[in-house]
């Protein structure tokens, strides 16, 4: 197969930044004979919560800044809600050393359970193991431990969406045999994006061989970062005829860019089917050259997730294993299907 794996391998240092007012505890006054009584209500109080079936459950999306973590993370509140437990949201902002600030944090605080989502992988194997010596349950969702370890997993099969993405690329492109087509590279440290780029790659080596795949990333995952990157990438393959985005964020920026650009000739097909991408197509209509996008119910997902919790609590559920985890079925968004899509269906 004729294909140029161009990478761009931008090294990333993270520090370890304190999620400022996330679970830092309280300056410590000075202590007085009545400190032990005060422990001991306390401690009595928090039977009596255990008790009574309340619990305080923790949401730690990816980045809020995303639609998807809004999404899901509202979902999840009400579902958490619905089941008469205290929900708090908790933002790292797409910083894994956050991330880890925040979860540590939560254990501090002895939440009753948790639901996140990986950003580092690898890293995650460790925290969730703090979790759960602390006796807290975790249910991970679309990015998980990479040595799948939560107690709960819940995400959607993105190896299937890739190829789904591909399909769809071809489709637009009516099955050119030497088309070139620029990909955002996967990141390693995050499962989800490796699944959907090993689909469409996959799929394009075994039907279209000839077709050169061009995998390209930018270090800054930031719309306007993607804004950027897609800009440099139609400045050096200006012969390129798709784009395909694992996400929702860089998708809607290659797209814009592309339009600036004017290559209103080229085609993008991304990811999440979000209702930003839903009214652009409807706006434009069947015409229009953001072609495809493959996405998650974050409803869906959510309630699975808070389901999944609510097992592990009452002992009807436990993991036998990585391999055991809830895997839902991605839907398809398109040009032609976008007035009666709905992604909650």
């Amino acid at each position: 197969m004729k294909k140029r794996m161009i990478s761009l391998f931008m090294a990333i240092g993270m520090a370890a930044v304190l999620l400022a007012g996330c679970g830092q505890d309280a300056p410590k006054e000075a202590e007085t004979e009545t400190a032990p009584a005060a422990e001991t209500a306390a401690e009595e109080e928090n039977e009596a919560d255990s008790a009574e079936g309340s619990k305080t459950i923790a949401i730690v999306p990816w980045d809020m800044a995303e639609t998807f973590a809004v999404d899901f993370s509202h979902a999840a509140e009400e579902a958490i809600k619905a089941n008469g437990w205290e929900c708090v949201i908790m933002d790292p902002k797409g910083d894994w050393a956050q991330e880890y600030t925040i979860i540590e944090n939560l254990i501090t605080q002895k939440v009753d359970g948790i639901i996140y989502t990986a950003i580092d992988a690898d890293g995650a194997n460790d925290l969730v193991a703090e979790v759960q010596a602390a006796g807290i349950p975790i249910v991970g969702y679309d990015c998980l431990a990479s040595a799948g370890v939560e107690d709960a997993a819940v995400r959607y099969d993105d190896t299937r969406g890739g190829q789904m993405a591909a399909e769809e690329m071809m489709k637009a492109l009516e099955g050119k045999e030497d088309a070139q087509i620029v990909i955002f590279e996967d990141d390693p440290s995050i499962s989800s994006s490796t699944r959907r780029i090993e689909g469409f790659t996959s799929y394009m080596e075994e039907n279209y061989p000839n077709a050169e795949i061009i995998l390209n990333r930018s270090q800054d995952k930031t719309a306007d970062g993607c804004y950027i990157w897609a800009t440099d990438m139609i400045t050096a393959y200006p012969d390129a005829d798709g784009f395909f985005c694992y996400w929702s964020e860089c998708t809607m920026a290659t797209y814009n860019a592309l339009q600036d650009a004017e290559k209103t000739d080229v085609y993008v097909v991304g990811y999440d089917a979000t209702t930003e991408q839903q009214e652009l197509m409807q706006n434009v209509g069947t015409d229009c050259k953001l072609y495809a996008s493959p996405g998650m119910s974050p409803s869906k997902m959510a309630t699975q997730c808070v389901d999944s919790l609510e097992n592990i609590f009452n002992g009807s559920y436990k993991r036998s294993g990585p391999e055991d985890m809830v895997e839902l079925s991605p839907v398809l968004l398109t040009a032609e299907n976008a007035a009666e899509f709905d992604i909650n269906q």
